[in-house]
């Protein structure tokens, strides 16, 4: 699909003040599942980056890629026909209790890079009412508290993290790194992995013990059960655009991994669980799990950390990411700042100052 600017918007600017934030949303905006949204994101994210480096990349969640495994119906694109160029737009549906607002995320971007459009839909999206809020990174601020005169209204802690591939691989594929980290001391034949190009049962059984454990050990509950359902459910084995990677130990599962690969470029890591973080149902497989050695259960994350570098290397990938919205310890974050050298960036939600 190429991308024009004579693609048929879904609203013309002129028509915006005509029509209510419940129906622009629900009647107008384009689902991220759609085949169509994908150029358009990929529009939006080679834009940002080319504006704003790494950190304007957006969330898996915001890829058509993502959506194919969990429709996320509160995120939707919004195209907005000024004279002969498109706007595009990121639009969140929020609602928190009885808060329900909608939410730019990310500034509006020009198929046509004019920068007056840009501000042009921003301005009309907001003075109408049908956008409240908007959630930008830390390089869009200054011109939100400088020339829209807006103010915080909260920062999302949303841990965000991205690696540059080839330099980090360059780092992780060093002696001085395996010996440090551990994974040296790994060189079992025991130790396996693959990556499924079939429907395996691991997945479903290494994503029931994640939940088990969340639910009886760390006792809190798992806001992603919805995600965990339908990353079991996916015929992942069809996608060339997701590898499902199993860590095997002696033929027991201790270790999952899911990422995207977008348009070989680009991949987000969505699932990272192991056997620390599992308790199974059966009393046999929590038998088995207790006699895996210490240095295996030490040192897997570290393991597992290494062989999906190396396999995003080996397919180009120049920058994958990790965090986002997903739930991460605070121990897990020790571990990316220490061990993974990822950089982080946070985001902050903004609104129009009460004068």
């Amino acid at each position: 699909m190429i991308l024009t600017p004579f693609d048929t918007p879904c609203m013309m600017i002129e028509n915006l003040p005509s029509i209510s934030a419940k129906d622009l949303f629900s009647h107008k905006c384009i689902r991220l599942k759609d085949e169509s949204t994908k150029k358009y994101i990929d529009f939006y994210n080679k834009e940002r980056f080319n504006r704003y480096g790494y950190e304007g990349i957006l969330p898996a969640e915001y890829t058509y890629e993502y959506n194919k495994i969990k429709n996320d119906w509160s995120r939707k694109i919004l195209t907005v026909g000024v004279d002969s160029d498109v706007v595009v737009v990121i639009i969140k549906h929020v609602q928190m209790f009885q808060h329900i607002y909608k939410r730019m995320e990310g500034l509006p971007l020009s198929i046509n890079g004019n920068t007056e459009n840009e501000e042009k839909v921003f301005d009309i999206l907001i003075d109408s009412g049908l956008i409240k809020k908007v959630l930008v990174i830390q390089e869009e601020e200054l011109w939100l508290n400088n020339k829209k005169g807006f103010d915080v209204s909260s920062e999302l802690k949303t841990y965000n993290y991205y690696t540059l591939i080839d330099t980090h691989w360059n780092k992780i594929n060093s002696n001085k790194w395996k010996h440090r980290i551990g994974t040296e001391n790994l060189k079992d034949p025991l130790l396996t992995y693959r990556i499924l190009t079939k429907k395996d049962n691991s997945v479903e059984i290494m994503n029931n013990a994640f939940e088990l454990w969340k639910k009886d050990i760390e006792k809190t509950k798992w806001l992603s059960t919805g995600f965990t359902k339908a990353i079991t459910k996916y015929p992942y084995w069809n996608d060339s655009n997701v590898e499902y990677c199993v860590f095997e130990y002696d033929g027991f599962p201790v270790g999952l991994l899911v990422y995207l690969v977008v348009n070989n470029e680009v991949s987000y890591q969505l699932i990272n669980r192991g056997i620390s973080h599992m308790m199974f149902e059966d009393e046999t497989s929590n038998k088995t799990l207790s006699t895996i050695p210490d240095r295996v259960k030490k040192r897997i994350g570290s393991y597992m950390h290494y062989i999906r570098t190396k396999n995003l290397h080996e397919h180009g990938v120049k920058v994958t990411y990790a965090g986002g919205v997903f739930d991460i310890r605070k121990p897990s974050l020790g571990t990316y700042k220490k061990e993974m050298n990822d950089s982080y960036f946070g985001v902050k939600v903004y609104e129009k100052a009460v004068t």
